[in-house]
């Protein structure tokens, strides 16, 4: 059984096949999750993520069970089921009536935990550390349109969050430049640097942080960002934005990348 927790736990080659299958997949109607049953837990509001799987499960014949917010949350904790019973015998009875588990959470120990007490894959949806689904698409999209043997510099402008820590690792891993610019004040810790500076030796890709954007960007490939206030940090508002307006992917920012 696999899970599909981070992109760190998948290999290059492993990636690439869930890559292939998207693209074999996308404009096929073979019903190859017909009869199945995929379980939505979502701690935390989608609109694309959601709306976006559940239409490719649809699509490819499965079914969706959606456990309702008002289910899995009790006086403010970010735990599934804890209004009604454990964890673990929550997911000892949804792995018996469910074939997945597609989860979209506050912590990322909360995942692990479902991987540990249910039988059945449990797939990454958001967490506060990871973004797997996201990354994996992204890189579906730069191949669509580099194919996938080009070694490319995608460079990140923002935030160090969830979203740029999933997309650096799987950059990484082929083989491609990741460059990422960022306030100081919200940048990457030593243990952070240290795991990507492993990975780019380990897979022959470079990691580069600097604080200014435009050099950042300059001759890049692919420019990426992301929301400045991720959910739960709108009372950062204020402080956050003051650090991040110079981070703005505009036409002047935008203009110091290849044609």
């Amino acid at each position: 059984m696999n899970h599909l927790l981070t992109i760190g736990e998948l290999e290059p080659d492993q990636i690439q096949s869930i890559l292939d299958l998207s693209n074999t997949l996308q404009d096929s109607s073979e019903q190859v999750l017909k009869g199945k049953n995929i379980a939505f837990i979502f701690e935390k509001p989608s609109l694309r993520t959601k709306v976006g799987t559940e239409a490719a499960i649809n699509h490819l014949g499965g079914n969706v069970i959606s456990v309702e917010s008002d289910l899995i949350l009790s006086s403010g904790k970010a735990v599934p089921f804890s209004c009604r019973e454990s964890l673990q015998d929550a997911m000892i009875n949804v792995s018996q009536w469910c074939d997945a588990v597609f989860a979209r959470v506050y912590s990322h120990s909360t995942l692990k935990k479902m991987a540990e007490y249910g039988s059945i894959p449990i797939v990454n949806a958001l967490c506060d550390l990871h973004h797997p689904m996201q990354a994996l698409a992204d890189l579906y999209t730069i191949q669509q349109k580099f194919g996938k043997d080009q070694e490319l510099t995608i460079s990140y402008v923002g935030d160090a969050n969830n979203v740029a820590f999933s997309l650096i690792e799987i950059g990484l891993k082929f083989g491609h430049t990741l460059k990422f610019s960022g306030p100081s004040e919200y940048s990457w810790n030593e243990d952070q640097l240290g795991y990507f500076s492993l990975l780019a030796v380990e897979h022959g890709g470079t990691f580069i942080q600097t604080h200014d954007p435009f050099e950042a960007v300059y001759e890049t490939d692919v420019v990426y960002t992301d929301t400045f206030i991720s959910m739960g940090e709108e009372h950062l508002y204020d402080e956050k934005i003051k650090h991040f307006e110079p981070y703005q992917v505009n036409g002047k920012l935008f203009s110091q990348a290849k044609s």
